[in-house]
């Protein structure tokens, strides 16, 4: 059974319908916006673009790190996510930066254990379909294996 090392929770202003969280040794990478490849997640060498339904809001992004596979996704609060992506992103300093468009850069709080390959899995819900809830994004990263990947 995996454990959680730590956890951060914070927000996020969701600028254009973007928010990106980007492994602070590499700041200028360049990744495809999510609506064109058809995914709300994309993910590049070190970075995790994520598309909202919304703009201009302010969102809860909870970031995890746990020593393996976690669990399904639960806040320890039961309510269950709207969709879940799971990505596979290097981490070459571990220290996680959340990159808010034009709202520009901001510290998360979170850094990961070691400098590595880790998997993302992303949770988000309170959506379209819930348009006077939060927005609530859970990101929990994991040490990646050789055959990690992405999966939907």
């Amino acid at each position: 059974m995996s454990r959680r090392l730590t956890a951060v929770d914070t927000t996020t202003i969701i600028d254009h319908h973007l928010f990106a969280l980007v492994d602070r040794e590499y700041p200028g990478e360049e990744i495809p916006a999510p609506h064109k490849s058809g995914d709300w997640v994309v993910a590049g060498r070190s970075s995790i673009l994520v598309e909202s339904p919304y703009d201009n809001l302010d969102a809860i992004l909870r970031l995890e790190e746990w020593d393996g596979e976690p669990e399904p996704e639960s806040w320890d609060d039961g309510v269950p996510w709207d969709d879940i992506v799971t990505v596979t992103v290097e981490c070459p300093s571990g220290v996680i930066g959340l990159n808010q468009i034009t709202a520009g850069w901001d510290d998360t709080g979170f850094s990961l254990s070691r400098p590595g390959t880790f998997n993302a899995r992303l949770a988000c819900r309170n959506g379209a379909e819930h348009i006077d809830d939060d927005e609530e994004y859970l990101v929990r990263f994991w040490p990646a294996t050789p055959a990690s990947g992405r999966t939907v």
